[in-house]
């Protein structure tokens, strides 16, 4: 499928000239403007041209089961962080009740043929250890989550 300059323009909230200034390569741009343009053409599933692609591995599903709970939001920051530092462009996939599920969200990541998909979930708890509070301050497992360790392939349980 050809990019259409407006449909890319209209994604990324610029205008088709920065459009036209990136997919040129061409100076001027802000780096963070230049993700975005280069995230929105991604998004729409249009190839990069090959004298963008090494800036890139592509994209990667992010999909959280909600954005309520605290530690969720957290979660997503570290590995959005993480991922982007890596040349991967995340795409947050947020789970709502009566919204799109989970096996929808992986069917349109796949079908946009995305380098991979993190599932960030909560367990099922017993109804015992419902009762008490995880995570006080001070204590592991408080706070922002370490991901310092993930890697390509590495699966966190």
């Amino acid at each position: 499928m050809r990019a259409r300059l407006s449909d890319i323009a209209q994604q990324a909230e610029v205008s088709e000239a920065t459009v036209s200034r990136v997919l040129n390569d061409r100076p001027g741009v802000a780096p963070e403007t230049r993700q975005a343009v280069l995230t929105a053409l991604d998004v729409l599933g249009y190839e990069r041209p090959a004298r963008l692609r090494k800036r890139s591995a592509g994209l990667v599903g992010l999909v959280v089961p909600e954005l309520d709970n605290p530690i969720f939001p957290a979660f997503a920051q570290v590995i959005e962080s993480t991922l982007a530092q890596s040349g991967f462009t995340p795409v947050l996939c947020t789970q709502t009740p009566g919204g799109v599920t989970e096996d929808e969200y992986v069917e349109m990541l796949l079908d946009r043929q995305v380098s991979g998909i993190v599932f960030v979930y909560r367990p099922a708890r017993p109804a015992a250890q419902a009762q008490r509070r995880p995570g006080r301050p001070g204590r592991p497992g408080a706070g922002q989550p370490d991901l310092s360790r993930l890697r390509p392939g590495h699966r966190v349980h």
